[in-house]
């Protein structure tokens, strides 16, 4: 595999070369700021521009040219990074090598991209009526289920108690309140900012000849590429008075513990990779700590796992518990952290939680887009991280940094969504 950055279309382009797929894979990504404001914003518009456009202006028109094209596929996802939000066009499509065809795949497919891009089916200054309120009917719905999916709901209730003025209490997904006001027109003043004034890259994965690609990418026109501030992972502090507990009431036969911790390191920290191993041990595999003592051993806990968001440097354990047993459950959580800190490590599961994320880095190799996302989260994160040097910082990670890292990890909120039956 050959990475090769160059300036292409008046932006960085991240080349990377290989001969382990029979796909091409090319993304677009705009990066733009992310705040409550814009979050519903973005969520929409992110489920409308991969529908239709000018040319191909329904569904099904779009879908029969890529179904021409060798079932060529196309996407845009909008995802942010503590205050940064990336918007990717992405395109998929059969190595031109492996088919016989009288047209030019990669001509046409990059057209393609650029169609979708920047030429949508607007009418009259807005988004076509008939599909934009459509996908706004749906968005709303996806909103509404989230009520629904008691996980999901009892982590969003967690983040708005946590942070409540915090980007953390953010959804990505969007609010009811935001997407009843947004209108096809000023949907499109969104989509004006965002290919106008919002900083590109683009990314190229495959088997070809580099020059040749970035000839074929010139289709795609110049892009912005004006210096931005853009606030990628978050570097404060939070001092932790004391530990907030909520509990929230419905007819359920599980209750759901959230329990969220801040934590002193980041994305780009050079402990990153002990937290990983930490997580992974503390909760984050089958074998974790928090598996053996509050389900195995104390039979507490039907599902328990700890999971990061290191860009925002939160930490939290989920568990799916039975009402009564929340206290000894936030007991044992507790306790086990404790133990982390004061150094009472178990060498063999951090083996094993070592073995486990090596396994999980080499298998990003098996994915395109696997790759990509990898090499373009280190770009924006200033670092010059690969595959092959994380592992070996996973693998070289110290007992004595994961006991660091656990010292800078302090409990701030806990959510529990508990039965009608609860008494506590």
């Amino acid at each position: 595999m050959q990475i090769t950055n160059l300036v292409t279309n008046n932006v960085e382009t991240t080349f990377i070369q290989t001969d382990k797929f029979k796909t091409i894979n090319i993304q677009v990504v705009f990066l733009g700021h992310f705040n409550k404001d814009n979050a519903t914003k973005r969520s929409l518009l992110s489920r409308i521009l991969p529908l239709s456009t000018k040319k191909y202006p329904s569904k099904k028109a779009l879908y029969n040219k890529l179904h021409d094209l060798y079932d060529m596929s196309v996407g845009v996802s909008t995802y942010p990074t503590y205050k940064t939000n990336m918007t990717t066009f992405s395109l998929n499509y059969v190595n031109p090598k492996y088919i016989k065809s009288d047209i030019n795949l990669h001509i046409e497919a990059i057209s393609l991209l650029k169609e979708i891009i920047y030429n949508q089916n607007i009418i009259n200054g807005g988004f076509e009526k008939k599909l934009f309120y459509e996908q706004k009917s749906i968005l709303a719905q996806n909103i509404k289920n989230v009520y629904n999916n008691k996980n999901r709901y009892a982590l969003r209730q967690l983040l708005n108690h946590m942070g409540k003025d915090e980007i953390i209490s953010v959804s990505v997904l969007g609010n009811l309140e935001d997407l009843e006001k947004i209108d096809e027109f000023s949907l499109y003043e969104t989509y004006q900012d965002l290919i106008t004034k919002e900083r590109a890259y683009i990314n190229v994965i495959g088997d070809f000849d580099t020059e040749e690609m970035q000839e074929y990418l010139k289709i795609l026109g110049d892009f912005n590429n004006e210096a931005a501030t853009y606030e990628v992972v978050s570097n404060e502090d939070k001092e932790i008075v004391e530990v907030k507990e909520y509990v929230e009431k419905q007819n359920l036969n599980q209750a759901k513990l959230m329990m969220g911790f801040r934590t002193k390191t980041n994305s780009i920290d050079p402990l990153y990779p002990a937290l990983l191993v930490f997580n992974a041990m503390f909760g984050g595999t089958f074998q974790s700590d928090l598996i053996r003592v509050v389900r195995e051993e104390n039979s507490l806990a039907y599902t328990i796992v700890s999971q990061m968001i290191p860009d925002l440097k939160l930490l939290f354990v989920s568990a799916g518990i039975d009402s009564n047993n929340y206290k000894l459950t936030k007991e044992l959580v507790e306790k086990e952290l404790v133990n982390y800190q004061n150094g009472k490590l178990n060498l063999d599961n951090m083996r094993l939680a070592k073995d486990s994320l090596i396994n999980e880095l080499i298998e990003i190799e098996d994915s395109p887009n696997g790759i990509i996302n990898f090499y373009f989260r280190n770009k924006i994160y200033n670092q010059a991280e690969t595959l092959e040097s994380l592992l070996e910082k996973i693998t070289n990670v110290t007992e004595e940094q994961i006991v660091e890292v656990a010292k800078g990890i302090t409990l701030d909120t806990i959510f529990l969504l508990a039965g009608d039956n609860y008494e506590g």
